[in-house]
Order: C-alpha cells, then sequence, then structure tokens
C-alpha cells in the first residue's frame, strides 16, 4: 500500500536520530518505518517547523518526511498550530494530487481536519481516511482536565469523516461511543515501545546523572512540567523520606534555570523540605534514557491522566514495576497486582503508600519488573503494533472474495 500519513504538529525525526522526542514524533517515527519494512511506502507530511528542515527527508528504505510551509518556521504547541492548519491543508491538497495515496492516516485532531479538506484534492478514488486519536477531550475532562469545546466539536467531526478510527484504549473506545460512533468503526491498538532499546539488559547513568543517596529507594518519572503531575510526587515524597525522586521532563538541562514551570516544581520541592531529594534532569535523549530508567527502583505518575503512555511501557520494558493512576491507556498496559500498582487517583497519599509496600516486599517489587518487561516484549513491540496498524488500514477495504471463509454446507473444507 502507499501510506500517507499525515503529523501536522510532530514531526518524526527526532525520535528516528534518537533526540529528545515527544510521544506522537515516538509514535509516528516507528511505525512509519515497521510499515516500510513490511512493504509498503510510507511518506510522513508534517508542518515545517525550521528554517533548516529540508523538504524531504528519509528515514530509511521506503519511508519518507516532507515538511510543507504553514506558518511561522519554529515550533509550536498544537493548539497554536490549528491556526495554520487551513494554510497546511492547502499544500497537503497539493502533494496529494500529485501522489494520491491508499491510505491518508491523520494522527491527531488538527491533522484530521487537514486531511479532510486535502483529501477532496485527490483525483479518482478518494483514498481511505483513518484517524488515531492519542487522547480525546471527552475523556481528559472525566479525569478533570479542561474542557476545551472547539477540539472536542472538530474530534467528532473528523471521526465522523474517518473510515476507520485508532485509539489507545478501550476507554477511549468507549468514549466515541459515547459520541455516536459505532464501535465496529473502531480499532484499539496500544502505543509500542522499542524493546531492543528499552530492555533489561546494559548498565545504568545512576552515577552520570545524581549519585544514589545511600540506602534510598530511587523513583523516577517522565514527565510534563506544564500539564501537571509534579506536585502530586513531591507531595508523595514528602511522605517517603527514605526515597529520592528523578523527574526527566522541561527544557535541556542547562536551560531548567530559565524555565518557569521548572522553578515552580524547584520551588514546590523546597517549600517542603525534600529539595534534596529531587533531581530535574531535563529532557534526555533516547540513547540515554533506557539506561537512567535502569537506575531507578520504581516508575511512578502523578499525571491524572497519562495521554499516550509511552513512557509508562519504556519504564517497563527496562523491568521496572510501575506506580499509576489506572485511567486510559495506563490501563491497557500495567497489570494490577502483577507488573505494578494501579491508583484510583492520582492522590500523594495513595502513591506514597503503594511505593511503600513495593519496598517493604523487594521479592514482589522484583516479580513485578520480571513481569513489566516480559509484557512489554510481548505485547507491545512496535512490530506487533505496526501490524495492529496494518490490519485496521485493511478494514477499510472491501473483502477480497478469495479471502472470504467457506459457509458450513455443500463445498465447504
Amino acid at each position: 500500500m502507499k501510506i500517507a500519513m499525515v503529523a501536522e504538529h510532530a514531526n518524526p525525526l527526532p525520535a528516528h536520530k534518537g533526540e529528545p522526542a515527544c510521544g506522537d514524533s515516538v509514535q509516528v517515527a516507528a511505525l512509519a518505518r515497521h510499515l516500510a519494512k513490511a512493504g509498503h511506502r510510507v511518506a510522513v507530511y508534517a508542518r515545517k517547523h525550521s528554517p533548516a528542515l529540508p523538504e524531504r527527508s528519509r528515514m530509511g528504505r521506503n519511508a519518507t518526511v516532507e515538511h510543507l510551509p504553514a506558518g511561522p518556521e519554529h515550533r509550536m504547541e498544537e493548539g497554536a498550530a490549528a491556526e495554520h492548519t487551513g494554510a497546511f491543508a492547502q499544500a497537503l491538497g497539493e502533494r496529494l494530487a500529485e501522489d494520491p495515496p491508499d491510505v491518508l492516516h491523520a494522527f491527531g485532531w488538527t491533522s484530521g481536519l487537514a486531511v479532510v479538506s486535502a483529501a477532496r484534492a485527490c483525483d479518482g478514488e478518494r483514498p481511505r481516511v483513518v484517524q488515531t486519536f492519542r487522547s480525546l477531550n471527552a475523556a481528559e475532562q472525566r479525569a478533570g482536565l479542561p474542557e476545551r469545546t472547539d477540539r472536542a466539536r472538530i474530534e467528532a467531526a473528523v471521526a465522523g469523516h474517518a473510515d476507520r478510527i485508532v485509539v489507545g484504549s478501550a476507554d477511549q473506545r468507549f468514549e466515541l461511543a459515547h459520541m455516536g460512533l459505532p464501535r465496529a468503526k473502531v480499532s484499539v491498538v496500544p502505543f509500542g515501545v522499542d524493546t531492543d532499546h528499552f530492555s533489561t539488559e546494559g548498565g545504568s547513568t545512576a552515577d552520570t546523572w545524581s549519585p544514589r543517596r545511600s540506602g534510598r529507594t530511587r523513583m523516577i518519572s517522565v514527565t510534563d512540567l506544564a500539564a501537571g503531575g509534579a506536585e502530586v510526587l513531591i507531595a508523595a515524597l514528602l511522605r517517603l523520606t527514605d526515597a529520592e525522586l528523578t523527574v526527566v521532563a522541561g527544557p535541556g538541562q542547562e536551560e531548567l534555570p530559565l524555565s518557569d514551570d521548572a522553578r515552580r516544581v524547584e520551588l514546590l520541592a523546597k517549600e517542603a523540605g525534600v529539595d534534596d531529594r529531587l533531581s530535574l534532569a531535563g529532557p534526555v535523549d533516547r540513547k540515554e534514557l533506557p539506561r537512567l530508567l535502569r537506575s531507578a527502583d520504581v516508575y511512578v505518575s502523578g499525571a491524572p491522566y497519562e495521554l499516550c503512555g509511552g513512557a509508562v511501557l519504556e519504564a517497563m520494558a527496562c523491568g521496572l514495576p510501575v506506580v499509576a493512576r489506572g485511567a486510559g491507556v495506563v490501563n491497557e498496559a500495567v497489570l494490577h497486582g502483577t507488573t505494578g500498582t494501579l491508583l484510583r487517583e492520582a492522590r500523594p497519599d495513595a502513591l506514597a503508600r503503594a511505593v511503600r509496600s513495593l519496598t517493604a516486599e523487594p521479592t514482589m517489587a522484583a516479580a513485578y519488573g520480571i513481569a513489566a518487561a516480559d509484557r512489554a516484549a510481548s505485547r507491545f513491540t512496535w512490530e506487533r503494533v505496526a501490524a495492529e496498524t496494518e490490519r485496521a488500514y485493511r478494514h477499510c477495504f472491501p473483502v477480497q472474495e478469495a479471502e472470504l471463509p467457506y459457509a458450513a454446507g455443500d463445498g465447504a473444507h
């Protein structure tokens, strides 16, 4: 198949190069590579966010990234990029008219909006449209995150135009059904993890980052400081006097003093009296992240709602038990009482109690870590996720007669 992936706000090149990258970048890069490896021709279309970006880049055989001009050539959040979706859709439509794909796969609501418009530019048979949502505003609202009426309305509209919808959890499929979308139109395909890179094998970077304080349990979290959750972790750390916390988040290490979010978190830690047990690592190159994860004893999340769950899966693949709120994609990844502990709410007392239970039973914690690595390797490899994505694509096309099973009766084999 000729597959066009549209990721207006998430350029896959940083993840492809092993640089710090958002979950969307990781997902698009991994799927593009593995679908190309399976014999498909994949083109990724992203907004040009830097003058230094070439018009076209390769990510290996049969996989390319094309940067389309749309708005200022600098990075913007998804919501800000939406202001330039019209220009992006026009540029995308021109490219699709030149090289129409079989499948047009949009990642996120702004990309979905562009695809609805650009698909009309394709001559002949319209390409099948697949829409991936890493999160839905309706689900975020249930977790206590802000309501975004315009986004929720657009999500419903682009979902209605799609031939197939891909979400990361059964919870999200429920939300789509609540919006009136038929369940049969929705495929649940989880986020993936590179288990060759993220694994239990190899050393750690404990000495490189911050030396472990003798006898202390090391917790680690990969989180967006601006999105919240760090406050919960700091309050939990206050209750865990024999623990320390490393947070991988925010701007580069050299920029941390200039970050408003980093300053806010550091001030909270100082006011709580735990600043000597908190390390803000900033973003970490993906080649270094597995070693940093392996330096910890447990992965913790204070977020009320994990948007993609990639960090949780990477920690599991490195053999860490997980403590997080059981919602959305985390419910798909973590087996409560087997690979970690799922919390009903992301509250400091509940998180601290769960970590304390793990540290009190090191054999159980080790068993959780082994089971977590096994589950990541058996269920969440990008090879498997790409195969499930390809299956979602094929649902868009009529079943060929040769593929139909025989009915019971005369002539059945």
